[in-house]
């Protein structure tokens, strides 16, 4: 077996041969596109397997491709073990989501809210998913993408190129290429595009995380059950096991916490996200978008549990004296809280044989690009549909269409521009700690939207606004309690960065959990105060009566 200390000419090859590749595909779905329909949800003719892959392709992303190994050897099984929850969100999903959404027939789900409640409702939600959730997600994409890669090939990099980059400039090179060629072929192909090449990067993270397994059992003469024992004893987190249940909510390592985040997480995705939902809307009928469901949630069960593996693989290898190397930073530890997430990367760039890291580098590409272009093709829908075409009705087709090409370019640079800024700032958590403190301050606002619009009609505008308000407050001071606390003069927060991952503020597997439930609470207290005098119109938009009577459903 031949196997790297380094990255090889092929590896980078392979990479190369990848990315034209994707390029073409962008390039071939763009011929023949006139109308928004074919850009935004490809005619609602996408087959319901591509559909299931791309789910899981997008929703994966690299925050989770890195972040699940990295989460697992830091602070032990208890993320590993939300993943229980599945049954229930998958009948969640499958038999009360998609079939809302497929009767509704609409191009943006946040249509269904200004019949519901009102313009305003609908905006916010606009803005809480474009400003927020997703273009956060996208720049955390691109950032995280580009530190691993990076990582992995600065030292070959640093070998072949005529002006040998220094770390720093390499990243920002990398970042910015990813960012453009996700956005370039976005633009080209539309959904359509984004599908395929989703389907095509599915199977290279998968590959990806299969060779890494295989290639450490090999090595290390060591399986599956070994990998468990050691995670069990050895997890930085909180020692050892960790408990079901906690009553302090500010102990990460407790399985409750982890469950509850995994329940809210996928019902507020899958009813209040357009990068998710927008897939089913691709689909030709409701059983169609449920078979597209079933592919994706045993994908990403499959996927979720080799991750969790991986982390327990790569601890075991990285802890065997034969394997001691320093993995980044001068630190040999993998549990150390500043290199848990480059474990991985560092492993695909000297553990893996030659040509085979070039594969896995291209899987890591394929997993931001796979989340990147969903997210660029989402928002541009957004706005067109919610925005342009709502403030001007009249506007053409070809108009349209030109729009939205226009914004999916706008809004790709700002991405880009956005993770390079984040490149800049220092931050102090690791990857799962990080994303729940940002975009997902969003998750739980819109998803509260939809559960209030679909299930309790006397709510209407102004108690399901200030419901949303109090649910973005409540997930923010729950993300960023002690720098609050800081703010306040009521703690030293420079000592407790010492500590870093160890700050003592809520777990984030709650802020998402907290969220939705306050929000509900108050919109229903809210309704008191502020009557829905529409209640007989709120009703006829309720999830009964749509599945009953679709074609009422987006008319007063």
């Amino acid at each position: 077996m031949l196997i790297a200390t380094g990255l090889h000419t092929i590896d980078l090859v392979v990479v190369f041969v990848y990315m034209t590749a994707i390029l073409l595909v962008g390039w071939y779905f763009s011929r023949g596109q006139k109308e928004t329909q074919q850009f935004f949800v490809g005619n609602r003719s996408m087959p319901w397997l591509a559909v299931g892959l791309s789910i899981v392709a997008t929703m994966l992303s690299t925050l989770t491709y890195l972040a699940a190994p990295g989460e697992m050897i830091q602070h032990g099984p208890a993320f590993a073990l939300s993943w229980l929850v599945i049954p229930l969100v998958f009948f969640i999903v499958n038999r009360i989501w998609i079939p809302f959404f497929m009767k509704l027939r609409v191009t943006s789900i946040y249509e269904y809210l200004e019949p519901r409640f009102g313009l305003a409702t609908r905006w916010v939600a606009v803005g809480l998913f474009v400003f927020v959730l997703r273009l956060l997600w996208m720049a955390m994409i691109v950032l995280t993408a580009s530190l691993a890669v990076a990582q992995i090939t600065h030292d070959i990099a640093l070998e072949s190129l005529p002006w040998h980059p220094s770390m720093e400039a390499w990243t920002v090179q990398v970042l910015w290429s990813v960012g453009i060629l996700a956005t370039l072929y976005t633009m080209l192909g539309g959904i359509k595009a984004v599908i395929w090449t989703d389907v095509a990067q599915f199977v290279a993270l998968f590959a990806g995380i299969v060779l890494t397994i295989t290639f450490i059992a090999l090595e290390t003469q060591t399986g599956p059950l070994q990998w468990w024992k050691t995670l069990s004893a050895e997890s930085n987190g909180w020692g050892g096991f960790p408990d079901w249940v906690s009553f302090d909510i500010t102990n990460r390592n407790v399985i409750l916490f982890p469950l509850l985040h995994a329940v809210t997480w996928y019902i507020c995705t899958f009813i209040a996200d357009q990068v998710a939902v927008q897939r089913y809307l691709t689909t030709a009928s409701i059983q169609a978008a449920q078979r597209g469901n079933i592919v994706n949630f045993v994908s990403d069960f499959l996927i979720m549990l080799l991750l969790a593996i991986c982390g327990m693989a790569l601890l075991t290898y990285y802890l065997d004296p034969a394997q001691k190397t320093v993995i980044a930073e001068g630190i040999s530890d993998p549990r150390h809280q500043d290199v848990a997430d480059k474990v991985f990367p560092h492993f695909i760039a000297h553990g893996l044989p030659v040509g085979v890291s070039g594969l896995v580098i291209a899987a890591l590409f394929a997993v931001a690009m796979s989340s990147l272009d969903s997210g660029l093709n989402s928002i541009a829908t957004i706005i067109t549909v919610d925005i342009a075409k709502r403030c001007n009705p009249g506007l053409s087709e070809s108009r349209s269409l030109r729009l939205a090409r226009i914004l999916t370019l706008v809004v790709g640079v700002v991405t880009t521009l956005g993770a390079y800024i984040m490149y800049l700032t220092p931050n102090h958590y690791n990857i799962v700690g990080y994303t729940a403190r940002t975009f997902n301050l969003a998750l739980g606002p819109l998803g509260m939207l939809f559960i209030v619009g679909l299930f309790i009609p006397r709510v209407g505008q102004r108690a399901v606004l200030v419901g949303a308000f109090v649910s973005f407050l409540v997930a923010t001071y729950a993300a960023w309690y002690v720098e609050l606390l800081w703010v306040l003069g009521q703690t030293d927060y420079e000592a407790l960065v010492d500590a870093q991952e160890f700050l003592r503020g809520p777990s984030p597997y709650l802020i998402t959990p907290f969220a939705l439930i306050s929000g509900i609470a108050t919109s229903l207290i809210a309704s008191y105060i502020f009557p829905n005098y529409a209640l007989e119109t709120s009703r006829q938009q309720t999830w009964s009566t749509i599945i009953r009577h679709p074609t009422e459903s987006l008319s007063r």
